[in-house]
């Protein structure tokens, strides 16, 4: 693991961030470049600590710099859809953890969701009451079962308001026979945005809804300069996923 020894800016999703890159302190193991296909199959995955919680990445070159400090570039942000803490960005000093392989999860209840829980942390095969032992607090936000923020959101004004289209993300929704698995449940909340404040709010059963005209006209007066247009994903087990949004112009 290491520490940011520079800010790291926010990032784009779904396709190679070149303008930003991690610069970051490692103790331990170094990292090491892979290749494109290596990265895309899920090597050189690390956590990212931001304001937001932890954002996934990977990466596909690393450079030493010097005194332990390499620069990580060819970066996938937002991985496994922590989109809401890739926009959040992450200053120097943060923690970074290195994910050589597939860490073990922590067995929570749905009832301990956002409640402060405290747990014991050992070495692999000795006691968790054993001196090697140490007590850590942390919350379990549930991430895991966030639905992902839908893709390719899109807003164009027509002559009975605004139509709105996204496309769905979900951790099971394809497979190799090349059928897709519905979304469950099929329920989307659109939200508009005027200057940051919320002046509507409506739900959709599916991937495509209409701002009527006749409410774009009272909601924004002004016109529809600077609004952005929001969606989310609901699902029983987490309620209201991450949100992505456009920007109307």
């Amino acid at each position: 693991m290491g520490v940011l020894t520079e800010a790291l800016a926010p990032g784009v999703r779904g396709r190679w961030d070149w303008a930003n890159s991690l610069t970051v302190r490692i103790e331990g193991r170094a990292p090491e470049s892979a290749a494109e296909a290596a990265v895309l199959g899920g090597r050189n995955a690390l956590a990212v600590e931001t304001a937001a919680g932890w954002e996934l990445v990977q990466f596909r070159h690393a450079d030493l710099i010097g005194g332990g400090v390499w620069r990580l570039s060819g970066l996938l942000r937002a991985q496994q859809g922590t989109d809401a803490e890739a926009a959040a960005g992450a200053e120097a000093g943060a923690v970074v953890v290195l994910l050589d392989a597939t860490p073990a999860r922590l067995s929570v209840g749905a009832g301990e969701r956002n409640l402060p829980l405290t747990v014991r942390v050992a070495p692999r095969g000795t006691p968790a009451g054993g001196p090697l032992a140490t007590t850590l607090g942390f919350t379990w936000k549930g991430v895991a079962e966030r639905p992902w923020a839908p893709a390719h959101l899109r807003a164009e004004a027509a002559e009975d308001g605004v139509r709105i289209g996204w496309v769905v993300r979900d951790r099971l929704s394809d497979g190799w026979d090349g059928e897709a698995a519905p979304a469950d449940p099929l329920r989307f909340r659109v939200r508009v945005l005027d200057d940051g404040a919320v002046v509507r709010s409506f739900e959709a059963m599916a991937t495509s809804a209409l701002y009527a005209v006749e409410d774009v006209a009272s909601d924004l007066p002004g016109g529809m300069g600077g609004v952005e247009i929001g969606v989310a994903q609901w699902s029983d087990v987490f309620g209201w996923g991450s949100e992505v949004r456009v920007q109307m112009s």
